[in-house]
């Protein structure tokens, strides 16, 4: 990753200073706060992934723009409770920064009802990146070649189908669920700890199919390794244009996205939340950030805390019967 000459966004163990916000406010803006110190931007995620490669990317210009370290940690386990934890208890003074995605509001509170926090209460949200489609896999010699394929060979042949997933109860898995049951296909869930190996799978004829977010399938695509059938994303994407929807393959009304954002812990004063989200927004927009993010296959969105709110009213509204149907069953 390229490192800015002023500042770069480092790894956990390279912070040492603990020192607290300071409470300055700007000198252009009297009424704004300064922000003066390190911030801890937490990734509940492994290094490597895209998760984390969007943080970084976003991170290193906001350290650019603040004039001050933007430290990536990276903190997975427990389905990303682990890094949500740290920033929900953390201080309200905006050094430390959480990259959420959109199941931390939409199926983590349903699906995992003693998680440490609640992330639908817990967090304020500052604003969202990006929002990642998901591509629907097969393999290219074994598979189907459209939509409608998959779901009439899925048809014939009931229970036949394996599909895979990062894991019971995951974003990718979720997505599956909405595509089974608008589809109405009897299919067998077969989880993975995850998408790699699932992926692996697939190539090796092992799983039917797979949804992979466009964030790590996009290589798989570009191999030739995996065949695409379609796209989750209401509309095309611009660098796919010849892949259609699978709202337009045979599913009308499919969508499925998972959006990341940047949230802190719901005690940040106001002030605070709208400083960060207008260095995160103009961070975002910087064209080198947009050109970056719109390459691994994201819809840029950087929008204000108040949009970022409703975008997750409406998820939660679109996700909640077929996550409740997915607790009620067990997984």
């Amino acid at each position: 990753m390229p490192v800015c000459a002023a500042v770069a966004v480092v790894t956990c163990t390279a912070l040492t200073s603990t020192a607290p916000l300071h409470a300055q406010t700007r000198v252009d803006k009297p009424s704004e706060p300064a922000i003066t110190q390190p911030i801890r931007f937490v990734v509940p995620n492994a290094p490597g992934g895209p998760t984390d490669t969007v943080a970084r990317i976003v991170g290193q210009k906001l350290a650019e723009r603040l004039g001050v370290p933007v430290v990536i940690d990276n903190r997975g386990g427990a389905t990303g409770t682990v890094g949500g934890d740290i920033v929900a208890k953390s201080a309200p003074d905006g050094r430390t920064l959480l990259l959420s995605s959109s199941s931390a509001f939409v199926s983590t509170p349903i699906l995992m009802p003693n998680a440490p926090y609640d992330g639908r209460r817990d967090f304020a949200q500052v604003t969202a990146i990006l929002a990642v489609p998901y591509l629907l896999f097969v393999n290219p010699t074994l598979g189907p070649k459209s939509v409608s394929d998959l779901i009439a060979h899925a048809k014939a042949k009931p229970g036949a189908l394996n599909f895979g997933s990062s894991g019971a109860g995951s974003t990718s898995h979720l997505t599956a669920t909405l595509f089974i049951t608008m589809a109405g296909i009897n299919v067998t869930h077969v989880p993975y700890k995850g998408s790699a190996p699932a992926g692996i799978d697939l190539i090796a004829g092992q799983l039917q199919f797979i949804f992979e977010a466009t964030a790590g399938g996009m290589p798989l695509l570009k191999s030739g390794r995996l065949r695409a059938l379609g796209i989750s994303s209401a509309k095309r994407l611009s660098l796919l244009p010849d892949l259609p929807t699978i709202a337009e393959s045979g599913l009308p009304n499919y969508e499925s996205s998972v959006t990341h954002g940047v949230c802190v812990t719901a005690k940040t004063p106001p002030a605070l939340v709208t400083r960060l989200n207008r260095e995160l927004v103009a961070s975002i927009n910087s064209p080198d950030v947009r050109d970056r993010l719109t390459g691994i296959g994201a819809e840029v969105i950087a929008n204000t805390p108040e949009e970022f709110q409703a975008a997750t009213r409406l998820e939660i509204k679109r996700w909640d019967k077929v996550v409740r149907d997915f607790a009620a069953k067990g997984g």
